[in-house]
């Protein structure tokens, strides 16, 4: 029985993840590099992959960098979506955030998860003085993503070709920013 046709499923609202939280994020983290390459900058065999410290300071900087996770419905321990936003620390470009690590677990995909944690990501943003826009790249391997950004309000502004190597193929990254 897959998650959706179960009875008694409901997928829960995001949450937003906390230092105590960093081995629950590096497994979802490295599910990510592995089912999707094509769409993230990191390797599974990269050390953040791995790295309990990184995952951990990351959600330690609550005023720069948010981290929302959906729980599985059965399993609170495992995660099956993400979003993360990280807000520019340079003067020059505090005005600026950008959307990361944006997944949702194949076996939960056509849930709407990847709105809700969008969402949850584009709210957490407006909440920073002085943040009036929202940045993200987007793999063009991935056209449910970019329909979800687009829907979302996302526009595109540039295309850079060829950017990421997955084996012998090379994918386009689409650059989408939201005014918020």
């Amino acid at each position: 029985m897959s998650p959706s046709s179960s009875p008694h499923h409901t997928l829960t609202q995001p949450v937003r993840l906390k230092t105590g939280d960093a081995d629950r994020f590096l497994q979802l983290r490295r599910k990510q590099l592995v089912t999707d390459p094509w769409a993230f900058d990191a390797d599974p065999e990269d050390g953040e992959a791995g790295d309990l410290d990184w995952a951990a300071g990351l959600l330690t900087r609550e005023d720069t960098v948010a981290i929302f996770a959906v729980e599985h419905p059965q399993d609170s321990r495992q995660l099956i979506a993400s979003a993360a936003v990280t807000r520019a620390r340079q003067p020059r470009y505090a005005h600026r955030a950008r959307v990361w690590g944006v997944y949702v677990d194949p076996a939960f995909r056509g849930h709407g998860l990847g709105r809700s944690v969008m969402q949850a990501v584009i709210r957490h943003a407006r909440t920073w003085q002085g943040v009036d826009y929202l940045d993200l790249s987007v793999s063009a391997n991935s056209p449910a993503a970019l329909n979800l950004y687009t829907r979302l309000g996302f526009i595109q502004w540039g295309r850079e070709p060829e950017t990421t190597a997955c084996g012998e193929q090379r994918f386009d990254e689409i650059y989408m920013t939201l005014r918020l």
